[in-house]
């Protein structure tokens, strides 16, 4: 019905040529809107009086499918395929046959939905060679069954929509699983031999890959779930170290230890505590007692030099606490000898060599080569930065994100797998579930405030929906019929 309503809104001069209406729908290329397939938008009494029976099309779209698509050079449209039907055609039946209203119709739908299904599909994804490679199946199956384009669950639907979604815009390289491309390759194979008119064959190559989906998914499940594990443990690790400096702090800040004791509570000492939280939490008899040996050490360190002796007994704890976080014997007695002391002297170690080696020193949970950009303190937010920030806070885990990825506007979709209001810091991983970024909050925050990251918010839905939807809006606009109407 849109369609006749295009073809009398074009009759009446309403629209520009139909040629050029096709061109602005779907896209194509001036030479294909010069071909018969204009009479998408020409009356119907405009066709020639000669239908070819629907056998003789099925058979020769049968020929068709049989010949395989020429590599390399430009890939063939729908339209491409309606121009080669009709020479097929005209040369076994005269120059006077054609196509039935009903075949020509489905024949222009197609070339339509097809358009607005490689807008959405990356020029260079394998998938796009596969969807040509179906056409000829799918031409087939909505000639011999009208409910193609309105049923969901279209077996030829399905198949088409699995390959299209491989090969989306928004995916890179990195995302599309090899083995689903192999797959997909032997199901479009399965389909192209196969189908001679039986749908069932559309839906063993789809069940086929919808198996492969669902192993696909758990697996991006697991691999997920081990990264989110993983950024969980750096959320402890850190909270551990907030609250171990925390405390140090206010030790620190009720009896005011010597400089270099603070210096070796800070860096040495704050491992422990940091470990010990790891281990046992802060309701620990563990903690308590390390919170016992943080105060002890500062009131024996706060006594002057030679008032009074070493502290063997809280001597020997220190060391074997350092000990159990990674320091060397040596290391671990001198920072003992120092936070057992009166005025944390030591007469048999030197503060530069022991300051040069705690320098060079990697921390707890630190890497050695890693140096956290979270840590410097972030520069003041604009008031659209702090509102990007203050939304990104609030997102439930599983957003969509598109990144801009360069100047020419591409974009990547990746999924906020998990973020913490501790760290401020943002997992992002890809559909296989692989990690693919990190990101603070911050950071992220200013991205979005100037247009190079986007929350995903439109209903994401299936390709092939979202195709047919376009192409009935296009068809509305052609029409002049309001969408509510057209139901």
């Amino acid at each position: 019905q849109l369609l006749g309503a295009a073809r009398q809104a074009h009759a009446a001069g309403a629209v520009p040529g139909g040629g050029a209406l096709a061109a602005q729908a779907v896209g194509a290329s001036a030479q294909a809107v010069a071909t018969p397939t204009e009479n998408a938008f020409l009356a119907p009494e405009a066709l020639p009086a000669l239908a070819v029976p629907a056998e003789a099309v099925h058979a020769t779209l049968a020929r068709l499918q049989g010949q395989a698509v020429a590599p390399g050079g430009a890939r063939r449209s729908m339209a491409d395929l309606h121009n080669a039907l009709l020479a097929q055609v005209r040369a076994e039946h005269g120059a006077q046959a054609s196509l039935t209203v009903k075949d020509s119709d489905t024949f222009d739908l197609l070339d339509m939905l097809y358009g607005q299904i490689q807008r959405e599909v990356r020029p260079e994804a394998v998938a796009a060679d596969l969807l040509t490679r179906l056409q000829v199946p799918v031409a087939r199956a909505a000639l011999s069954d009208p409910a193609f384009f309105v049923r969901d669950q279209h077996p030829a639907r399905e198949l088409l929509n699995a390959v299209a979604e491989a090969g989306a815009n928004w995916l890179g390289e990195e995302d599309v699983d090899p083995q689903l491309v192999q797959k997909l390759g032997h199901a479009v194979d399965q389909v192209v031999n196969a189908y001679d008119g039986d749908v069932a064959v559309f839906d063993t190559a789809n069940e086929e890959i919808q198996q492969h989906f669902r192993a696909l998914a758990h697996k991006a499940e697991l691999a997920e779930r081990r990264h989110v594990e993983a950024a969980r443990g750096k959320e402890r690790l850190e909270a551990a170290k907030q609250q171990a400096s925390t405390s140090i702090e206010q030790v620190c800040a009720q009896a005011a230890p010597p400089r270099f004791v603070q210096a070796l509570l800070k860096q040495a000492w704050s491992d422990v505590l940091t470990l010990t939280l790891l281990r046992n939490g802060e309701t620990s008899p563990q903690w308590q007692q390390r919170q016992q040996e943080t105060a002890r050490i500062a009131e024996v360190t706060c006594l002057a030099p030679g008032v009074a002796e070493r502290d063997d007994a809280l001597g020997q704890q220190v060391e074997s606490a350092l000990l159990q976080v990674g320091y060397h014997q040596d290391e671990a007695a001198a920072i003992a000898r120092r936070l057992s002391t009166p005025g944390g002297e030591d007469d048999s170690s030197s503060r530069t060599e022991l300051t040069a080696r705690l320098r060079a020193r990697t921390r707890l949970g630190e890497q050695a080569d890693a140096s956290d950009p979270r840590k410097v303190a972030p520069l003041a937010r604009s008031t659209a930065e702090d509102d990007c920030y203050r939304q990104l806070r609030t997102l439930p885990f599983g957003t969509w994100f598109e990144f801009t990825t360069n100047q020419q506007g591409d974009v990547r979709r990746q999924r906020l797998s998990w973020y913490s209001l501790i760290t401020d810091n943002a997992l992002f991983v890809n559909q296989r579930g692989q990690k693919v970024g990190e990101h603070s909050l911050d950071a992220l925050s200013r991205l979005m405030a100037h247009g190079q990251v986007r929350i995903v918010t439109e209903d994401k839905g299936r390709l092939i929906d979202r195709a047919w939807q376009a192409t009935l809006r296009t068809l509305r606009s052609l029409a002049g019929t309001p969408a509510e109407s057209a139901e």
